[in-house]
């Protein structure tokens, strides 16, 4: 199969430096109780990864550390598929629980009262750009949540008047149903569910703060569709950015055409596919609509597309898709971790609108490398 591959390690053309840059990261990290044992003798029979400590615990114990080493300079981190174990959360908080603060909600089952085994999680790193206000979450469908969460940007000093962030750590339901639209209508009102969720804690902080600052929504996780999807052009059409497709068009400004990150998932039936996304918005007090969505779709201009989110200096710098093994019995994950960064810098207001800062803006394409990037061979993917 052919693949196209970046000589750059990140899909971004700028030179600014990451260091100051807030990373957020997606992952589903695969509970145990939904893992199907590989290699059974009797494949009827089913058998899941949770039955057996000694099935399950290597696996945890590799994505916990996994996650330790390879996402610590993460500010966020948004786990889908977290399992409830109390043996599991132990082996997660021995490896992270000194870098990163944890906060989980769990799905509802099928019994009023009861739970399911699994839901959402979300880690802050505790020396990070940001800290943790609050969690909740909101019923998306039957046995299906999404974590909406709320954190501060964190000043020099233990200083108030921190920038927001509104977070909705989302996985959408499989396209299970034979009929394909019956699927996307699903997804897409799931989605809708999740974006009304997320403005609805927006207004409520809006209510008793005093700041005047804009905040930062970002709508991230397992969509179980690609970024051309209902349920991704409805995110897009609340004017909601996807990271991939900005930092693409970066790249490609000259070329055009739709680019997706890449394979992120390999599902139950073998498919590989391009599920986990990461959109980003700036909202400003006066976007407050008392949680309704508008009908209308806004007018976007090019240089939103290309990542610009506001005329501060708001910007997607980055996103990188983590490359590992996605099948098989070695597996961390049937998910690949997506980090996008993004520069969110505090400068003057300004009145100008954001296609007059932009208009016009040129992207410098790398010189020694063509824009369709490097084209080899790979079955492996």
């Amino acid at each position: 199969m052919k693949k196209i591959v970046s000589s750059l390690p990140l899909l971004s053309i700028w030179g600014t430096s990451m260091a100051n840059a807030l990373a957020i990261t997606t992952f589903n990290i695969l509970a145990p109780v939904h893992r199907s044992m590989p290699n059974q003798p009797d494949p009827d029979l089913n058998r899941r990864e949770s039955e057996r400590q000694e099935w399950w615990r290597p696996r945890a114990e590799g994505v916990a550390e996994y996650i330790a080493e390879k996402f610590a300079s993460s500010d966020v981190i948004l786990l889908q598929e977290w399992w409830f174990d109390e043996s599991f959360t132990r082996i997660f908080d021995a490896a992270i629980g000194d870098a990163f603060e944890r906060v989980a909600e769990r799905r509802p089952g099928s019994v009023v009262g009861q739970h399911r085994d699994d839901g959402m999680c979300c880690l802050v790193r505790k020396q990070g750009l940001l800290e943790l206000v609050k969690s909740d979450k909101v019923l998306t469908g039957p046995q299906r949540i999404a974590q909406i969460i709320q954190c501060r940007e964190r000043l020099p000093n233990n200083g108030e008047g921190g920038r927001n962030v509104f977070i909705a750590n989302s996985h959408l339901s499989f396209p299970g149903d034979k009929d394909p639209t019956i699927n996307n209508e699903r997804q897409k009102k799931e989605a809708g569910i999740i974006l009304d969720a997320l403005t609805n804690a927006r207004n409520e902080w809006d209510k008793t703060s005093l700041s005047t600052e804009s905040c930062l929504e970002i709508v991230c996780g397992d969509f179980n569709s690609n970024s051309c999807s209902p349920a991704a052009a409805l995110v897009e059409d609340n004017n909601f950015v996807n990271c991939v497709s900005a930092t693409a068009n970066q790249l490609l400004t000259s070329v055009g055409g739709a680019v997706n990150i890449g394979t992120t998932h390999c599902d139950h039936l073998g498919n590989r596919v391009s599920v986990d996304h990461i959109f980003l918005r700036v909202a400003k007090r006066k976007d407050n609509n008392d949680g309704q969505r508008s009908s209308v779709k806004p007018e976007r201009c090019s240089a939103l597309a290309l990542g610009y989110l506001d005329t501060q200096g708001t910007r997607i710098l980055a996103v990188q898709r983590d490359k590992i093994l996605i099948s098989g019995s070695a597996v961390l994950s049937d998910h690949r971790p997506v980090t996008a960064k993004i520069e969110w810098p505090r400068l003057k207001k300004t009145d100008e609108k954001l296609s007059d800062m932009y208009i016009n803006v040129t992207m410098p394409l790398d010189p020694l490398e063509p824009a369709w990037g490097i084209v080899q061979d790979d079955d492996r993917l």
